[in-house]
């Protein structure tokens, strides 16, 4: 009977020592785990300060070239929700003005369309000749009617 009981206590201590083991590779297995999960985290945030820094630098650059190249004035009137985002841009700091801020949205607004943008400069071009060929078709028609010359 001591041998049975020496057997199964054994049999407990390796069972333990297995278990142990087991549990000591998992623990390993998950730390491993959390450092590439902690890694992976770490790469996604550089890369979204980057992503932040280069939107924040191009939005910056749009601000700057609004506001150096800001010549003329064009009064134009805008809805409510228009101007509760001329505000917004001003509340935030990213305009000093609802007027630096129109204009800043204007330009923003032309260069996402700017294919579109593209295809009107084009047919305006059409429109352009068309109207010139108009006006001198125009002239040459008011030029007073000389005489033929009389033939003998």
């Amino acid at each position: 009977m001591t041998n049975d009981k020496e057997h199964h206590e054994e049999t407990e201590d390796t069972e333990d020592t297995t278990e142990t083991k087991d549990r000591h590779r998992i623990i390993t297995i998950g730390l491993d785990n959390m450092e590439d999960v902690d890694k992976a985290v770490r790469d996604a945030v550089n890369r979204s300060m980057g992503a932040a820094a280069t939107v924040g630098d191009t939005i910056k650059d749009t601000i700057h070239k609004v506001k150096t190249a800001r010549d003329s004035v064009v009064m134009v009137r805008v809805n409510k929700e228009s101007l509760d985002k001329l505000d917004e841009l001003v509340d935030s700091g990213i305009n000093a003005s609802r007027s630096e801020a129109a204009a800043f949205m204007i330009a923003e607004g032309i260069q996402a369309k700017d294919d579109l943008f593209s295809k009107i400069s084009e047919k305006t071009e059409v429109i352009r000749k068309t109207r010139e060929e108009l006006r001198k078709l125009l002239e040459d028609d008011d030029l007073p009617n000389q005489p033929k010359a009389e033939e003998d």
